[in-house]
């Protein structure tokens, strides 16, 4: 099998909010390996696993509502079955809304042979009372048919035991589908069909791609040459071309869709028993017209979004509760809320780290920067640990949102916002994985239907703050503010940011002449949250964060202590740093930095050499003033280090701004050309953002000095 060493290969394929995700995690486990499959041009996840004594090779492809459309994740799902052949598809079916989700496996069942069908949530579907005549379904069709839950663990032993024998070509498949050809082109099929037949490919798979190129499949076009001599090629393209004006592929296609779902709906007559809506049902529709509402849904978002942030102060920082103590009295509530939160904890084990390690170390300069330069809360990997909980706790909102089946209808509540800057509320998507990460923010654009508005949704993805970001904003929400002013400031820079990724995105749509496509979207069905499904969820998320802690932020913060510590004229002490290379390196941006947050010259070099540093990833430029402080803290901790700067609001909302709008990474510069291939498009990108960033920053400067 290419790009991999396994000998068996078996992939996952399901609509998006179909279980997929869950299954995967379950199947493979925490601690499998998941690397990107060679050669795939979308992101392609797969995990080596053991079943028995067969290894396995489980690939997780892209969430699709059908394989034969001409969207990225349809074109690149069609390629990966077609060209590394796997041992196995398991197709993923929502057991809780089969009228629909049976779509996807009697597609694929058109197109291959080695099938198999799970029907997965059927906890959820047997507490909805849905029961399904599984060996009815199973020899209908002629594949094996599974009920699962990942989540609960069922049916799993039944799915592993189906690919060992599969694996092993212990269970030979042959199923039982009719191919749904238009009666028009029933002749032209036969035709082509029986012509490949003689041309010595089996009837099976003459059959189907007989049907994929009266549906004008690009992908069936290709196969073909390679199958057959020119001259056969050449006159079976002469045969489509006349049959295919007949009617538009997309009336072909139409036809063929109406013919699948009337034999959906047979199937489920027969085999799918629903007993009456419960009465959670009915509430679960009076949420629907809540979030979908043209007017209140926005609102609701909005709220939700809020409230999300609230909830993270409150659980790791123990803010406003604090402040809260405090005026009523309650002194000693006040500091033990303070001192003893999950980030004030993770904070003191640091710095607890930090003196023990660099009491190890044989050198004084060895032991600054074990200390300073990498461990302390204060300064390099420490500092971003810390910020670890804050993170972790928001993750998990998001996720719990996530899970419950909130944030598709937070999507498709804003669909209408959307369209008034000039694409379709899918651009919410690449928006929401952004707030993770920019870099799959990007890649994730290619679920818009247009490229123009794709691009209008690439230029803005920068804007929307990602971890690193959120890092930053935390840490000076909570080093320059109080009580609820910390949600206020950090809440605020977060909608700014969010209104510039929008308009930006109606900017490049008037530019380009965009015109919004429909929004099509499937809501599933609203649930309690998983535990366990929002550990999966807010490991994936934090993983990125933690990992560029250990690699990334680690050897920018050994970079950062020898820049602030070595000079041309070799070691300098903390109290000569201005002597240092980091003082060469921020005196060139010190008039920049002045310009922005009004600083004076022992602040501006500082500000300067930390926010080119901020273009490596956004913690390094917390990493960076923390290098070059022009104070030694009087207090330990991350919050110490920034109210060493003794920035008044009127500089620190500022300057907060601008680290939050200007290009959040190296990497999402590089994925931005990755996707575009335009120097052009990445070069105006990289300028855009950094003259919106200044203007803004500048523009709130002098706001901020008049009120105050």
């Amino acid at each position: 099998m290419q790009g991999s060493d396994c000998k068996c290969v078996i992939a996952l394929l399901g609509a998006p909010n179909s279980g997929k995700t869950t299954l995967f995690n379950r199947l493979t486990g925490s601690s499998s390996m998941v690397a990107n499959w060679p050669g795939a041009t979308i992101a392609i996840d797969y995990s080596k696993i053991t079943i028995g004594n067969e290894r396995i090779c489980l690939v997780d492809l892209p969430g699709v509502y059908s394989v034969k459309g001409a969207s990225a994740e349809e074109r690149v799902t069609r390629e990966f079955i077609s060209r590394n052949k796997p041992d196995a598809v398991i197709v993923l079916a929502d057991s809780t809304n089969l009228e629909r989700s049976l779509y996807l496996p009697l597609e694929v069942l058109e197109l291959y042979d080695n099938v198999v069908i799970a029907l997965t949530k059927i906890d959820q579907a047997k507490e909805r009372g849905i029961s399904v005549d599984v060996k009815g379904l199973s020899e209908t069709l002629g594949v094996p048919v599974v009920e699962i839950s990942a989540l609960q663990g069922i049916g799993l032993s039944e799915l592993k035991e189906l690919m060992l024998r599969l694996c092993k070509g212990r269970l030979k498949l042959e199923p039982r589908i009719e191919l749904l050809v238009p009666p028009v082109f029933s002749e032209a099929y036969n035709e082509i069909r029986d012509f490949l037949v003689r041309r010595g490919l089996s009837r099976a798979v003459a059959e189907r791609l007989a049907l994929q190129l009266i549906l004008n499949i690009e992908e069936a076009r290709s196969r073909l040459k390679k199958l057959i001599d020119v001259k056969d090629y050449e006159a079976i393209i002469k045969k489509l071309g006349n049959v295919l004006g007949i009617k538009s592929s997309a009336e072909i296609e139409l036809d063929i869709i109406t013919d699948r779902y009337n034999k959906i709906s047979k199937l489920y007559s027969k085999f799918v028993k629903v007993k009456s809506p419960r009465e959670s049902e009915v509430k679960v529709s009076k949420i629907d017209t809540l979030y979908l509402h043209p007017v209140i849904g926005p609102v609701i978002s909005f709220a939700t979004l809020l409230s999300l942030f609230t909830l993270a102060y409150l659980i790791a920082l123990g803010s406003p509760l604090d402040i809260i103590a405090r005026k009523l009295g309650l002194k000693g509530l006040s500091e033990l809320i303070s001192a003893y939160n999950p980030v004030s904890l993770t904070a003191s084990f640091m710095d607890w780290l930090a003196e023990k390690i660099a009491g190890l170390a044989p050198d004084p300069r060895l032991a600054d920067l074990l200390s300073k330069g990498i461990f302390s809360s204060g300064y390099g990997v420490g500092l971003v640990v810390s910020f670890i909980p804050l993170i972790g706790v928001f993750m998990a909102l998001v996720a719990m949102v996530e899970d419950s089946g909130l944030l598709p209808r937070i999507a498709a509540g804003m669909d209408k916002v959307f369209r008034r800057f000039g694409v379709s509320g899918k651009a919410v998507f690449p928006a929401l994985i952004s707030f993770g990460c920019n870099v799959p923010g990007v890649l994730s654009t290619r679920i818009m239907d247009t490229y123009r508005e794709r691009i209008a949704v690439i230029m803005a993805a920068p804007f929307i703050p990602c971890t690193a970001r959120y890092t930053v904003i935390m840490a000076f929400s909570i080093a320059y503010f109080h009580g609820v002013m910390r949600i206020i400031v950090a809440f605020t820079v977060y909608m700014i940011a969010i209104l510039l990724h929008l308009l930006t995105i109606r900017l490049v749509t008037r530019i380009e002449r965009v015109e919004a496509t429909e929004l099509i979207l499937e809501l599933p069905r609203l649930k309690t949250p998983s535990l366990r499904v929002v550990w999966w969820l807010t490991w994936d998320k934090l993983k990125h964060f933690i990992v560029r802690a250990g690699t990334i932020i680690m050897l920018a913060s050994i970079a950062l202590w020898f820049l602030s510590n070595y000079g041309p004229k070799g070691y300098v002490s903390w109290e000569n740093v201005e002597d240092s290379y980091a003082a060469l390196v921020g005196r060139k941006l010190s008039g920049y930095a002045k310009l922005v947050a009004g600083v004076d010259d022992d602040v501006s070099w500082r500000i300067g050499f930390s926010l080119l540093n901020g273009l490596v990833a956004k913690e390094v430029f917390l990493d960076s003033l923390a290098a070059v402080s022009p104070a030694k803290p009087t207090e330990e901790g991350h919050v110490a280090t920034l109210k060493a700067y003794k920035l008044e609001p009127y500089q620190s909302i500022p300057l907060l701004i601008l680290v939050t709008l200007y290009m959040p990474c190296i990497a999402t510069l590089a994925s931005i050309y990755a996707e575009t291939r335009s120097l052009k498009i990445t070069s105006a990108s990289l300028v855009y953002s950094i003259a919106v960033a200044t203007l803004l920053s500048i523009t709130a400067r002098l706001v901020l000095e008049f009120l105050f």
